[in-house]
């Protein structure tokens, strides 16, 4: 008995690492477009407008599909989704690097997309199953940490790599790993089955929720809650990834005139805030803080802050300086993601974790679809000036993402009642008041 339980307490590290390493890819991929963007510009024969909506079309496909991935999490298991999601996104990270014109990237970008965008909702709906209430925020902070690993791979390796091989090798190799990561999630991961769940929960909780007393989906969908969290989740993200996966190296060639290695270099602090961020806010979600709504409003002040300084107050910056702002505002970004899901497992029901982070997890891909345009226009409409976008290009499409960020501010603090009232929750006030649900 012992020792099955020590079999089943020892694969739930084998569930977190593969799909860990399937979700290293996700990120990889939903930034490598900053990097190579002078490559792509050159290769297609295109300008900013074109290469954002090429770009965006990973989130447009990503967004629409996380209702339809997280009821399949609830359906078939994660396992099944994260496997065959992965082989999709391998053929087409593969196809992508043999796109002949804007229009064939555009395309493959988004099946690209729609393929990675079958790992994050189905590995919540793992580590609800397979790990305890109580270390739910902390598996999550440590996923986005390993996601933005990936993050950065996509900036100075992936330059390093885009220069010795040429942009697309580099991304035959990367979706040969990507289909050999799909195989090992269907040969060494195992289901969850039920006789299994005594061993992933403490004693005095109900690993199972009843489904007769737990809130549809549907009726989540029509909680005010909802949708106030859909807003402001769409809005942070939306400006936070527009910056880090597509404007952020141009921008800092232009401001400092360096290289786009170095450039890269400075990008990266991005990735490796958010990988220490993510983890730390997780653990202080789950052991010492209760009111989330809170830690979300501060992330809020301090993550408007910084787009305000990005936006009016480089010219005093120094590339060290810049070099601290970009690190606080990827560590205060991997806060902000691991205390909304934080929130997000507290108040909803097991029985539909899955369909509710799948619908929900469409709102910040959305919102960086829709910002890639829109700065993508604002760069456009001041135009290059000798072939590369000038600062007064960029503070105006830096412009739109401080407001952004504001908005989503004072949208959290005039429904912070809204937020904290559990009649608003998209689950029952019993499910509330025990997290292991």
């Amino acid at each position: 008995m012992r020792a099955e339980k020590n079999r089943r307490e020892s694969h739930r590290w084998v569930v977190f690492g593969i799909i860990a390493g399937c979700y290293l890819f996700v990120y990889f991929h939903r930034v490598s477009t900053s990097v190579i963007a002078p490559d792509l510009l050159e290769a297609f024969h295109t300008n900013a407008t074109a290469l954002g909506f090429m770009s965006s079309m990973y989130f447009y496909l990503y967004a629409f599909e996380q209702p339809v991935v997280g009821y399949l999490s609830d359906r078939l298991g994660p396992r099944r989704v994260v496997a065959y999601w992965s082989f999709l996104a391998g053929a087409a990270t593969i196809l992508f690097g043999l796109a002949p014109s804007i229009g064939w990237a555009s395309v493959w970008r988004a099946m690209i997309g729609f393929g990675v965008g079958g790992v994050y909702v189905p590995a919540l709906k793992a580590f609800s199953q397979w790990f305890k209430p109580r270390d739910f925020s902390t598996m999550t902070g440590l996923l986005l940490a390993v996601g933005n690993l990936g993050a950065i791979v996509a900036t100075t390796p992936l330059a390093w790599m885009a220069k010795a091989w040429g942009w697309r090798n580099a991304f035959f190799a990367v979706g040969a790993v990507t289909l050999g990561l799909g195989v090992a999630v269907l040969i060494w991961i195992r289901d969850f089955t039920p006789d299994r769940a005594a061993a992933s929960h403490t004693p005095g909780t109900s690993p199972t929720p009843d489904p007769d007393r737990a809130p549809s989906a549907m009726g989540v969908l029509m909680s005010l809650r909802f949708w106030i969290l859909a807003v402001i989740f769409a809005g942070f993200f939306g400006a936070f990834l527009t910056f880090q996966g597509l404007w952020a190296t141009p921008y800092l060639v232009t401001i400092y005139d360096i290289d786009q290695i170095r450039a890269s270099g400075l990008n990266m602090l991005i990735p490796v805030g958010f990988m220490l961020g993510a983890p730390v806010f997780g653990r202080l979600a789950d052991r010492l803080f209760q009111n989330k709504i809170n830690m979300i409003i501060t992330t809020l002040v301090l993550e408007a802050g910084l787009w305000g300084f990005i936006t009016f107050g480089w010219r005093m910056a120094g590339q060290s300086a810049m070099g601290v702002m970009l690190f606080l505002m990827g560590a205060i970004a991997g806060g902000f993601a691991t205390t909304l899901w934080a929130l997000v497992n507290d108040i909803t029901s097991r029985h539909i974790l899955g369909s509710v982070s799948g619908l929900l997890n469409t709102a910040p891909f959305l919102g960086v679809a829709a910002m890639q345009l829109v700065t993508g226009y604002l760069l456009d409409r001041i135009g290059r000036d000798n072939g590369a976008y000038p600062s007064e290009a960029f503070q105006s499409a830096f412009l739109g993402c401080f407001l952004v960020m504001t908005g989503c501010l004072f949208l959290c603090v005039l429904f912070k009642k809204v937020l904290g009232n559990p009649h608003e929750a998209p689950s029952s006030t019993e499910n509330r008041a025990n997290p292991s649900h």
